[in-house]
């Protein structure tokens, strides 16, 4: 029921009720009457009050109701038990003194006990009811507060045991990697090692030595995918730190001598950028060198790094293809991967064809947060 309603109902049964029964019983009696009604829509903000504000209405006989509402609202917003019940004491006696105890004088001389019980009977119900309306609306909003914590509790827990979960099979997937996949790799990577000084062909030796720096960079990035997996627990999992761009002259050299480069990085004198930069830096050429090499194998690229005004700008094209893409295998999400990882620092990321058939990736980041 809207609040407006439930604030004014009362009110407008409590007038009828003051003109029908008091409108030609003199000026004090319907001013009486009327006063209770009209102190009726306070009586949530100030039950007790409003409550005291009634009682003299119940000396008007059958004038009840405004009363019987206070009452109630003591009852329903006033946790205080031994307030609630002196309330209800107040209004039998307030109810019984003018009536119905007048009239029982009249009927003790000779009246049948029934009649009495039910007279006295009508007074404590008149008390009695309301406050007992009251309590049970109370307890069972009080219920219903407490069924919505207990939702809320177990929503949170079902999260906790959801995260718990996840924490799980991290744990669980990192350790497969790092004691399957990583001791796999490193099998290869001895294995390429002992060919590289077995062989006596000079292109086979080439070959192996390829294969064992291969193996090794694999390594390397194992150990990073499982401290990323291992990142929600506690404790240090005393893997290889993250790269950042002092690593870059290393990648961009692994990555083969088409490859030319033009990096202007702080000076370990200088101020060193956000590690968080330098991350998402590094991963962006990296993945562009990745991509070059995949479907531009062959061609010229260049990769340029530098401040931009209060920026780092990251540029790396190739040149057209100068021999077929290779066919490998690719999940499709590392551009997507690196824009989100832009946006996520405030930064930009395009990536497009260029007008000579080569490739462009252009990607700018704020230098502070």
């Amino acid at each position: 029921m809207p609040t407006w309603a439930a604030l004014g109902l009362p009110v407008v049964v409590a007038v009828v009720e003051s003109l029908l029964l008091v409108g030609s019983e003199g000026p004090v009696q319907l001013g009486t009457a009327l006063f209770a009604a009209a102190v009726l829509p306070l009586r949530r903000r100030w039950p007790w009050p409003v409550l005291l504000a009634t009682l003299p209405a119940l000396w008007i006989p059958y004038l009840w109701s405004a009363s019987i509402v206070a009452l109630y609202t003591v009852a329903r917003y006033d946790r205080r038990r031994w307030a609630v019940a002196a309330g209800m004491v107040l209004v039998i006696i307030f109810d019984m003194v003018p009536y119905p105890l007048s009239e029982m004088r009249e009927f003790l001389g000779g009246a049948d006990v029934s009649e009495v019980v039910l007279i006295a009977g009508y007074s404590v119900l008149t008390g009695l009811a309301p406050a007992a309306l009251g309590l049970l609306v109370r307890t069972r909003s009080e219920l219903e507060e407490r069924l919505c914590e207990l939702q809320r509790s177990q929503a949170s827990e079902r999260e906790l045991m959801a995260e718990k979960v996840l924490a799980t099979e991290r744990a669980r997937l990192a350790r497969e990697m790092h004691d399957v996949v990583a001791h796999q790799v490193s099998l290869i990577s001895v294995q390429a090692g002992a060919l590289q000084v077995a062989a006596h062909d000079a292109e086979v030796t080439e070959a192996a030595a390829e294969i064992r720096r291969r193996s090794v960079a694999t390594l390397g990035e194992l150990r990073h995918m499982v401290a990323v997996l291992r990142a929600s627990g506690a404790g240090s999992t005393g893997l290889a730190p993250q790269p950042t761009l002092a690593d870059l002259p290393r990648l961009i050299a692994e990555a083969g001598p088409h490859i030319t480069a033009d990096l202007s990085v702080p000076d370990e004198e200088g101020p060193a950028w956000p590690e968080p930069l330098q991350r998402a830096a590094f991963r962006i050429v990296q993945e562009a060198l990745t991509n070059a090499g995949k479907h531009a194998p062959g061609a010229p690229v260049r990769v340029r790094l530098g401040e931009d005004e209060a920026r780092l700008r990251i540029d790396v094209d190739n040149d057209a293809p100068t021999a077929p893409p290779l066919e490998l295998p690719s999940g499709g999400h590392g551009l997507a991967g690196l824009r989100e990882r832009a946006l996520s620092l405030g930064g930009t990321l395009r990536a497009g064809p260029t007008p000579g058939g080569g490739y462009r990736l252009t990607a700018q980041l704020p230098l502070r947060p």
